[in-house]
C-alpha cells in the first residue's frame, strides 16, 4: 500500500511544534492539559482501554499521579526524548479525547521511535484518530521531528486499530511473540514501520 503524502511544512531549529490542528481536534502537548482533565479521560475510559494496555499502577487516573507524569512529559518533549500530545476537542479544550505519544526517540544513525495512541470510545469510528495521526506523523517527519522511522506495535486482534495503521502507510516487518503483559497474560504484538522518504541529514 501506498503510504499517504506528507503535507509540507516549514523548517525551524525548535524541535516539533506544540499544538497541530485538524478538522475535529486540536494536538496539544502536556503543558496545555489540565492533570484533572487526563485523568478524567483515562477513568471514563478505563474498562475500553484495558482490552489493549498493559495494566496500570494504582491510583493512575488520579490528578496527582497525571500532573507527575504531565510534568515529566513536559520535560522529554524538551528534551526530544518523547513526544506525547493530548487530543482535546475544538469546542472545549479542558476535555481531553485522546492521546498519541512517540517515544523511545533514538537519534543518531537510527532517528527512530515508537509510537502510541489512544482516544475515547466515544470517538471511534469517526476518521478523529487518523486525522490525528497524520498531522503527528508529518510533525514527526518534518525538518522539526527529523524522524526517519516509526514502527508501532499492535495486538492482531486490534482490527480497527491494524486497519487504520495500514491506511496510513505503515508496513508490517514481524511479529513480537509475547510482547506485553496485557490483560492477565503475555500478548502477541504485529510489527509495523513507516519510512520518512524525505528524510535528510542536518
Amino acid at each position: 500500500m501506498q503510504a499517504p503524502p506528507i503535507p509540507a511544512i516549514s523548517s525551524s531549529p525548535q524541535g516539533p511544534l506544540v499544538r497541530l490542528s485538524t478538522p475535529h481536534v486540536e494536538l496539544v502537548s502536556s503543558p496545555f492539559v489540565q492533570a484533572a482533565a487526563v485523568a478524567d479521560y483515562y477513568r471514563r475510559n478505563c474498562a475500553h482501554f484495558s482490552r489493549w494496555d498493559p495494566p496500570s499502577p494504582p491510583g493512575f487516573d488520579s490528578a496527582a499521579v497525571q500532573a507527575e507524569r504531565l510534568m515529566q512529559s513536559t520535560l522529554a518533549f524538551g528534551m526530544g526524548t518523547a513526544y506525547r500530545y493530548w487530543l482535546v476537542e475544538l469546542q472545549d479544550a479542558s476535555r481531553v479525547v485522546g492521546s498519541i505519544h512517540f517515544s523511545n526517540v533514538s537519534r543518531g544513525p537510527f532517528q527512530s521511535a515508537s509510537l502510541g495512541y489512544s482516544v475515547d470510545q466515544g470517538l471511534e469510528g469517526r476518521g478523529v484518530m487518523a486525522a490525528a495521526l497524520a498531522v503527528a506523523l508529518a510533525e514527526m517527519f518534518s525538518p522539526r521531528g527529523r524522524l526517519h522511522r516509526i514502527e508501532a506495535a499492535i495486538r492482531p486482534e486490534n482490527e480497527r486499530s491494524l486497519a487504520l495503521i495500514q491506511r496510513l502507510g505503515f508496513t508490517r516487518i514481524g511479529l513480537a511473540p509475547q510482547y506485553l503483559m496485557i490483560d492477565g497474560d503475555w500478548r502477541d504484538h504485529v510489527l509495523w514501520q513507516r519510512l520518512n522518504p524525505g528524510w535528510a541529514a542536518d
